[in-house]
C-alpha cells in the first residue's frame, strides 16, 4: 500500500473515531459527513475500505490452501474461481476493530479457516442438493462428480487445520471444530424435515441457527477473542453474529421468491430442492389442511426432477400461494426483527463503529 493511502486510512480512522464519539451522531451518513468521507467510500465499497486487511488475509488464506497433492489443484481452482462477497472475513475484521484497530495474526488465521469451512460446506451442500451451479459457475460436483466433491471438501478442511495447528490459539481451533459440528447438525436436520408435513417454525429456526447463524456467530466470536475482548464483550459479539446470521438466512429465503434478484440465486431454487423456507412454513401454518396437503404434494412433484418440465407453471403457482398467504411479508418483518436484535447487542457494547453498522445493514438490507 502506498504511504499516501496508508496516511489517508489513518486519518479516516481517527476522524471516524472522533465522529463516532460525538453526541447525536449515530446516524451513519452524518458520521461520514462529519469525518469528511464520501458515502461511496464506505457504503458502496466496504471491501475496498478493508483492502489492506484483505491483502494480508489473501496471503494467509492461500498458505492454508497449499498442499503437496497436485490432484486437488484443479478442484481448488474451480472452488475459488468466484470468491463471493467474503462477508464472513469482513465481519470478523469489523468485530476485531471494535476493540483493536490493528488486525493481528490470529484474526487473519481465523478468517482464513472460516472461509475454508464455508467453502467446504458449500461443496457438500451442492452434493446433497445435486446442484450444478455455484455462484454462476459449474459446481465441483458437476465438474468432477459427487465422490470427488465430498473428498475434496474433506481434504480442504483437514489440510487447512493441519497447517493452522501450532500457529493458532487452541481456543480458536476449538471454536471452528465446534461450528463444523453445528453446521453438520443443521444439514442433517434440514434433510430430515425436507418436505416434511411435521416441519414448523421451531424446527426451521433449529436448522438455520446451526446451518447458517453458527458460522456468523463464530466470525464475531473469533474477531472479539483475537482482539482480547472480555468474556462479556465476546458474548455480546456472539449474539450479534447469531442474530444477523438468522436475518441473513431469512433474507435468502425471500430471494427464492424474487424473479428479479441479482444475487446469483436461481428463482425458486429452495422449493425445487424441497426445502421449506420461512415464507412457505408461514403459509402452511395458516392454511386449511387440504390446501396444505395439496401444496406439499406439488412441492414433492417439483423436486422430483423435471418437475417444471412435466408440469409447466407449477413453481409459479406454489410461489403465488406463499405470497398470497402473507408469508413473504411475515418473513421480511422477521428478518428485520433479528437484525434489530443484532443492533441491540451491538449498542450494549457501547463501542460505536459506523463501518460495523453499515456491514450489518449490508448483510440484512431493508
Amino acid at each position: 500500500m502506498k504511504a499516501r493511502d496508508c496516511g489517508i486510512r489513518k486519518f479516516q480512522a481517527s476522524r471516524l473515531k472522533e465522529a463516532s464519539e460525538q453526541p447525536g451522531l449515530w446516524n451513519f451518513k452524518r458520521i461520514l459527513k462529519f469525518a469528511g468521507l464520501k458515502e461511496s467510500t464506505m457504503v458502496q465499497d466496504l471491501h475496498r475500505f478493508f483492502s489492506q486487511e484483505f491483502n494480508l488475509f489473501e496471503s494467509k488464506f492461500q498458505s492454508l490452501l497449499q498442499g503437496d497433492f497436485p490432484v486437488i489443484d484443479p478442484i481448488g481452482r474451480q472452488i475459488f474461481k468466484n470468491k463471493g462477497k467474503q462477508l464472513r472475513p469482513m465481519l470478523l475484521f469489523c468485530t476485531h476493530k471494535l476493540f483493536k484497530e490493528e488486525v493481528g495474526e490470529q484474526a487473519f488465521l481465523a478468517a482464513s479457516l472460516i472461509e475454508i469451512v464455508h467453502a467446504a460446506s458449500l461443496i457438500h451442500d451442492d452434493v446433497v442438493d445435486m446442484a450444478d451451479l455455484r455462484r454462476g459457475e459449474a459446481s465441483v460436483r458437476a465438474m468432477f462428480g459427487n465422490k470427488t466433491a465430498v473428498l475434496a471438501g474433506d481434504y480442504l478442511l483437514s489440510n487447512a487445520f493441519l497447517k493452522a495447528y501450532g500457529h493458532s490459539e487452541n481456543k480458536i481451533l476449538h471454536y471452528l471444530v465446534e461450528v463444523i459440528r453445528l453446521m453438520s447438525e443443521g444439514e442433517l436436520l434440514q434433510l430430515k424435515y425436507a418436505g416434511n408435513p411435521d416441519a414448523n417454525e421451531e424446527t426451521y429456526f433449529q436448522i438455520i441457527e446451526r446451518k447458517t447463524a453458527a458460522l456468523f456467530s463464530c466470525c464475531c466470536r473469533c474477531g472479539a477473542v483475537s482482539a482480547q475482548a472480555s468474556p462479556a464483550q465476546t458474548g455480546l459479539c456472539e449474539e450479534i453474529g447469531k442474530n444477523i446470521g438468522i436475518a441473513f438466512q431469512i433474507k435468502d429465503d425471500l430471494l427464492d421468491l424474487d424473479t428479479r434478484n441479482d444475487n446469483g440465486k436461481s428463482y425458486g431454487n429452495d422449493l425445487k430442492e424441497n426445502k421449506l423456507t420461512l415464507p412457505a412454513l408461514y403459509m402452511l401454518q395458516h392454511c386449511p389442511e387440504k390446501e396444505k396437503e395439496q401444496f406439499l404434494k406439488g412441492l414433492s412433484r417439483l423436486s422430483a426432477g423435471n418437475g417444471e418440465e412435466n408440469e409447466p407453471g407449477l413453481l409459479d403457482r406454489l410461489i403465488a400461494r406463499i405470497k398470497g398467504s402473507g408469508g413473504e411479508e411475515y418473513a421480511r418483518r422477521k428478518a428485520l426483527s433479528y437484525r434489530e436484535k443484532a443492533f441491540e447487542a451491538y449498542r450494549k457494547l457501547n463501542r460505536p463503529y459506523p463501518v460495523f453498522e453499515e456491514l450489518l445493514c449490508r448483510i440484512c438490507p431493508e
